[in-house]
């Protein structure tokens, strides 16, 4: 491991990093190549990470997500210096803080307020230093009298919230977490939220670890894919996240166009989520073309061109303030036999959240099956929802079964984008993501 200079950008740089571990079948066999005069392997060779490399810059947040057993926690190990990497180098600039499990750095045997400076010690830090940030980090585990009580005591929840006060409170450069957030009620881990933002505001570097996609499009601006010790991808976090979804969920990669289907012909069938008529003739409709776009699935039946209109009108939908009946249009070109179809829509935020998802198999509206061969327009009417100002994606989906068990023929990212636009002020707050109707909202005084 080599530290940079301190003028340097970068925070952390990865240069081919390799984890080997012997694996022998028994002790015996341990012991017979340890003794074998002619050092003869009676193990076989497992890497837990191979020839990873990447480089982040002072401030950036990296995500690092993968299945269990892909090489994520080896990788924060080797990164805080409890392994060493068995080929390549690494190379760190400032100060790391590590969280890798519960109560790490800390002794079972000391009080809570023991370890606090039995940590900060560890740490770098002298005792006036860690008494300055001492009444910041009891209030932030909120642990009341146990702190006076040794640590074997604390329940796992106790130990995270000790563990990530100290962590967060003793200015990190870079601050590596595995999993922590995973543990703790959901007053704590609001908390932690709200001291990672602060951290990544004042321009620190946070690692980390965490299965709950949504905690790494929020927190993390780079994504790391790990698959099996090697790098399956590694760039901004909404799209990494995206193809991790699909392949995670249906095992299926997300690829930028779709696989090749039958030849699309004119639509013959029209299927409806809602029975109201258009006030549009299809052959009317202003099509986007989304073959182009990321999408996963087994592409039995695809999604050819999409197109959002105002309810019962010939106008496109491209800004909406909220509230407004809204049409898609999806359609779709079969190449196997669908028995029971399902079209799903879901909106998501800029960070890649979903706000909602709606499907015809939720709302117990039945489509007809489809064959191979056919073309289809099918037709949903939504409510838009009464949104904060901003862009919005739209990801829709097709699919065959019911809402338990489904095959994924088509999934779209970010098919439609729609701006919301309502010069209402409750719509711009940004603390809100939903807004309420004020028909939904009333507020009175009583006198006593």
């Amino acid at each position: 491991m080599t530290t940079f200079p301190k003028h340097t950008k970068t925070a952390i740089k990865v240069d081919s990093i390799s984890k080997m571990y012997p694996l022998y079948k028994s002790s015996r066999d341990r012991m017979k190549e340890a003794l074998h005069p002619m050092r003869k392997n009676y193990h076989t060779d497992f890497y837990a990470l191979r020839n990873v490399s990447f480089e982040i810059e002072k401030g950036e947040s990296l995500g690092i997500i993968g299945q269990n057993g892909s090489g994520k926690s080896t990788l924060l190990k080797i990164l805080s210096r409890v392994l060493t990497p068995t080929s390549g180098n690494f190379e760190i600039n400032g100060r790391v803080i590590s969280l890798l499990e519960l109560g790490s750095g800390f002794n079972p045997e000391l009080t809570g307020l023991e370890n606090i400076y039995f940590y900060g010690t560890i740490l770098g830090f002298n005792k006036k230093k860690i008494e300055s940030k001492l009444d910041d980090i009891l209030a932030f585990a909120d642990i009341g009298q146990f702190v006076y009580q040794p640590l074997k005591t604390y329940s796992s929840g106790m130990r995270s919230r000790l563990g990530f006060a100290v962590a967060s409170h003793v200015d990190p450069d870079i601050l590596i977490l595995d999993e922590v957030l995973a543990v703790g009620d959901m007053r704590f881990k609001q908390k932690c939220y709200r001291a990672m933002d602060s951290l990544i505001n004042q321009k620190r570097t946070v690692v980390l670890v965490s299965h709950d996609t949504g905690s790494i499009t929020n927190f993390c601006n780079k994504t790391l894919w790990l698959n099996e010790g090697q790098i399956q991808d590694f760039g901004p976090s909404n799209e990494i996240v995206k193809k991790y979804v699909g392949f995670m969920t249906y095992g299926l990669e997300t690829k930028p166009k779709n696989k090749e289907v039958a030849k699309a012909k004119e639509p013959d069938i029209v299927l409806k989520s809602k029975s109201n008529a258009a006030k549009i003739a299809l052959n009317d409709i202003k099509w986007s073309d989304v073959g182009n776009l990321e999408s996963f699935g087994e592409y039995g039946a695809v999604i050819e061109k999409v197109a959002l209109y105002f309810k019962d009108s010939d106008k496109r939908v491209d800004v909406v303030e909220g509230g407004e009946w809204l049409t898609l249009y999806a359609q779709i070109s079969v190449k196997d036999n669908l028995v029971s179809p399902g079209l799903g829509i879901q909106i998501k935020e800029k960070r890649g959240n979903s706000l909602f998802t709606v499907n015809n198999y939720l709302y117990n509206k039945e489509l007809s099956s489809l064959k191979g061969g056919d073309t289809v327009i099918i037709q949903t009417d939504i409510k838009f929802p009464l949104i904060m100002v901003g862009k919005y994606t739209m990801n829709i989906a097709l699919s065959d079964g019911d809402q338990q068990n489904h095959i994924q023929h088509h999934w779209i990212h970010d098919a439609i984008v729609i701006t919301v636009n309502n010069q209402d002020q409750k719509y711009k707050r940004g603390a809100n993501i939903i807004v309420l109707d004020n028909a939904d909202y009333n507020v009175q005084m009583h006198n006593i």
